[in-house]
């Protein structure tokens, strides 16, 4: 019997409970439970009941609305095959659980209290991300770092996809399915690439994957935890390695590079500033890599390239195919052009370094959408950068625009109480042929200022030239 149905099995007879019934993750996890036959289990969502539709919707929103639909009608018959409590009864009996299973958000939110207590007295906890490391028996490619994360492990999925590997792909956001229920249908000949943040494996994992890509390291998440615990955490997926496993590592992040000195792992660097320090294949093809026209950055191109190449993926086919691999939503995705100006939705970058190089990208002249919470982390390069580009700043009401008003009363910036009125403002500012560029360098842009609003693809529309009616 395999790992997975070893521990499914210890899991019968077991008071189990599952934090987070309508999420991406917790959905996911209910199917698992439910489709192995687990009777004793009890779902929360502090959520009211009549909302779990919509609820499981918005945590779904990546999906077609098709699919959405059929798997929520599947939602709805495994939750009753358990017992649910909603926000009235949230976590009702939750003292007696044996085992608890967590989305990485639980430690976020003041009504999981009670769930500390719990973890505190040692009851074991589960995350989906440590079900996918300790029991997948596919081959597992695991993407972490401060940013690039998501960009990097979307394209190795699609570069091994479209070489004709068996390959699957879950990632850290809304808009990925997650794959709990395909845990068991997993073969050693398959691929599961993940993007992996440092709250997916805060309630930890037993084995590491065969490879780890490291995009960078910067502060982030201070407002949560210390840097020190943040680095420990991110760290932690690359230095439980053993001999012969693989960490590709971006040799231009000074403090990534001095922090992964002594992995037990076969580290392979890749560079965008160094050519020379790329494996052989890469540096190959060096020269038609940067000549890739798509807003992927150099580095994830480089990271993925080398991952795919570390597969035996051929080098003409990699060439071939690696200028038509489209990005993620929501990063550096050009939106429309409106009396000539370009406007980019860059909303997925939440912090001021991946800001930064969404501006490096960009040609021309840029105007600047930010918002969102801090993070505690320090502002000082962007703000630099928005100094000596003479960069035109619209801040959106937030503790962003504080911090940058207080501690930094030389930077100019205008603050806008609403999305659509900085798009306004910013299209005023912009000349023919400038960039509007919405990129948050902050947290929960989306909670405050799109969540139950015009988005930002309703608000484009309306400022685009309406056709001309028919014989009108």
């Amino acid at each position: 019997m395999d790992r997975l149905n070893l521990f499914l099995n210890s899991l019968k007879g077991k008071n189990i409970h599952l934090i987070g019934a309508s999420g991406s993750e917790g959905s996911s996890l209910l199917d698992l439970l439910v489709s192995s036959k687990i009777s004793a289990v009890t779902a929360h969502d502090f959520v009211q009941k009549e909302q779990l539709e919509k609820n499981y919707k918005l945590w779904h929103k990546g999906l077609s609305v098709h699919e959405r639909n059929k798997l929520f009608t599947e939602f709805e018959k495994n939750l009753e095959r358990v017992e649910f409590h909603d926000r009235d009864s949230y976590l009702e009996g939750i003292q007696k659980a044996d085992i608890v299973f967590v989305p990485q958000s639980w430690r976020l939110y003041l009504q999981n209290k009670p769930l500390f207590d719990l973890k505190n007295k040692n009851i074991p906890f589960y995350s989906l991300m440590r079900l996918y490391l300790d029991y997948s028996k596919a081959k597992i490619i695991a993407v972490t770092g401060t940013v690039g994360k998501g960009s990097v492990a979307y394209l190795i999925y699609q570069i091994l996809n479209r070489a004709g590997k068996s390959v699957y792909f879950t990632g850290n956001e809304t808009w990925t399915r997650q794959l709990a229920g395909q845990l068991r249908e997993m073969t050693a000949s398959d691929y599961l690439v993940l993007e992996v943040s440092h709250r997916q494996v805060l309630d930890g994992f037993s084995r590491s994957p065969d490879t780890v890509v490291f995009t960078n390291l910067y502060s982030n998440h201070l407002d949560e935890i210390s840097w020190q615990e943040y680095c420990r955490i991110k760290l932690s997926l690359i230095k439980n390695q053993t001999y012969g496993q693989i960490a590709v590592i971006n040799y231009d992040n000074d403090l990534l590079r001095k922090e992964t000195k002594d992995l037990k792992s076969r580290v392979i660097y890749y560079s965008a500033k160094h050519p020379e320090l790329n494996i052989k294949a890469i540096q190959n093809i060096y020269s038609l890599l940067l000549k890739t026209k798509s807003n992927h950055y150099m580095e994830n191109i480089l990271a993925a390239s080398t991952v795919s190449l570390l597969q035996n993926i051929p080098i003409v086919f990699l060439t071939k195919i690696i200028d038509g691999l489209p990005a993620l939503p929501a990063r550096l995705e050009k939106m429309a052009s409106v009396n000539g100006t370009n406007i980019y939705d860059d909303i997925k970058s939440t912090t001021p370094w991946s800001t930064l190089a969404a501006l490096d990208k960009l040609t021309g002249n840029t105007v600047l959408i930010m918002g969102g919470e801090t993070k505690g982390i320090t502002y000082n390069a962007l703000v630099k950068k928005l100094i000596d580009k003479k960069i035109k700043t619209i801040v959106l009401d937030s503790s962003l625009s504080r911090e940058l008003s207080e501690k930094y009363p030389h930077l100019r910036i205008t603050i806008s109480s609403n999305l659509e009125n900085a798009v306004n403002l910013g299209l005023n500012l912009a000349q023919k042929q400038d960039n509007l560029l919405i990129s948050p360098a902050g947290s929960n842009f989306y909670s405050y200022f799109i969540k139950g609003k015009k988005s930002i693809r309703k608000i484009i529309t309306s400022l685009l030239p309406k056709e001309p009616v028919a014989g009108a």
